[in-house]
């Protein structure tokens, strides 16, 4: 009669060598008698012990040995014959060298799998993003084996982060395009301290040509001139925030001021529209962790927003309204509501999507990129109707202390 335990193990060896996943079998039958030892002797917290000696890791790289290799884990590893990967483990954690402790940690606790992602090192230099997954034999499954499967995810890696470039880069792109709807408020901004400079300047020329020098009144004008030579340099400074390209920096800043300086920037349109701003600040002055370029980007996107639709609607006066507080569950939240004609209820659920817009000349980036930016954050942006008419937005950010904002 044929011998189909072979047959049936030389098909289950194929397979094995054919999967697509890199797949180490190796064993560790003596580390695996040493740690039933320690057990014996009482150690409960084997991560301490571990701690404690570090020559028994080291120790177990050395004596777990891999006994068998497939196809993909050769390539993997860039080596030249299975035979290259059959040794000792310790090559597996030359990348990372505590993660054989966690193996050993999730062994001793009695976990079925250990799933990590970290970094291998391959034979040829090159370090290797991977998925590492450890399983763990149990009786009556053949003891002497344990699997560990090993996933390039580099290109994933990559595709992520390239996809957080083009995002950042599409954030800086909707910056810009902010700053120039805003090049009358800014312009404004900026030709009234420089006006100021021109006027003090000469008149400290004029006190100066005078016979009686007044050198009180002469410190007193060049005082204005700095003065308004640094506001100057601040609404330049910000502008180059606004359009900078940088990553998301998140620290702690206070709220209600990082809110109070992105209103700036639409003061002058407010005022030319005869638009009425109030606001009604969190008087505890929440401090949030929040990148303070992107934050701002949110709040006048939401503010050019509330102004154009006030500006289409026309008729009586139009009216937005700032506020900051705290939702009593670790966040701070920021919502921009105005008396406009608010947003159409079949577009409720439709106003964050991307290129979706009800301005004729939109483009439906706006929004979009608001909602990612609060998303980076941690936070959450909703958009509704006011019941007295016009429409609300509302996003969050994490405060820097849940802490005080529980005891608040």
């Amino acid at each position: 009669m044929p011998d189909r335990t072979a047959t049936g193990e030389e098909k289950y060896r194929s397979l094995i060598q054919h999967l697509p996943t890199a797949l180490w079998q190796v064993d560790s039958r003596r580390t695996g008698a040493v740690m039933d030892l320690i057990r014996v002797e009482g150690v409960r917290d084997i991560a301490a012990f571990l701690d404690a000696n570090p020559d028994f890791v080291e120790n177990a790289k050395d004596t777990v040995v891999v006994s068998e290799v497939n196809i993909a884990a050769v390539a993997l590893f860039r080596a030249k014959r299975p035979n290259d990967l059959i040794r000792p483990v310790r090559y597996l954690f030359e990348a990372d060298p505590d993660l054989a402790k966690r193996v050993m940690v999730a062994h001793y606790n009695g976990e079925r799998n250990l799933i990590e992602e970290t970094r291998m090192l391959a034979f040829d230099g090159t370090v290797i993003d991977v998925r590492f997954s450890v399983t763990f034999p149990r009786p009556p499954e053949q003891l002497d084996t344990t699997f560990i499967s090993i996933q390039d995810i580099s290109p994933r890696l990559n595709t992520e982060r390239q996809l957080r470039k083009l995002q950042a880069d599409f954030a800086r792109a909707a910056r810009i395009a902010t700053l120039g709807e805003l090049a009358t408020s800014i312009a404004h901004e900026i030709s009234q301290p420089l006006t100021a400079i021109v006027s003090n300047g000469e008149a400290s020329l004029r006190w100066l040509a005078r016979g009686d020098h007044d050198c009180e009144k002469v410190a007193q004008l060049t005082s204005k001139i700095v003065t308004n030579a640094r506001r100057a340099s601040d609404i330049i400074q910000r502008m180059r925030g606004m359009a900078a390209k940088h990553e998301l920096e998140r620290h702690p800043l206070d709220l209600n001021d990082a809110v109070q300086e992105a209103m700036m920037f639409i003061g002058h349109d407010v005022e030319s529209k005869t638009i009425v701003l109030t606001t009604a600040f969190d008087a505890g002055r929440p401090t949030v962790v929040a990148d303070r370029v992107q934050l701002q980007q949110v709040v006048i996107n939401l503010l050019i927003n509330s102004v154009q639709a006030l500006v289409r609607r026309g008729g009586e006066c139009g009216r937005i309204e700032v506020r900051t507080s705290r939702d009593g569950g670790g966040f701070a939240s920021i919502s921009v509501g105005d008396n406009g004609p608010g947003i159409a209820e079949a577009d409720l659920e439709r106003v964050f999507d991307s290129f979706f817009s009800t301005k004729e000349s939109g483009l439906g980036v706006g929004l979009a990129i608001c909602q990612t930016i609060v998303a980076a954050h941690g936070g959450e942006i909703r958009a509704a109707n006011r019941p007295q008419g016009g429409a609300q937005f509302v996003f969050t950010v994490p405060l820097a202390d849940p802490g005080l904002d529980q005891a608040s």
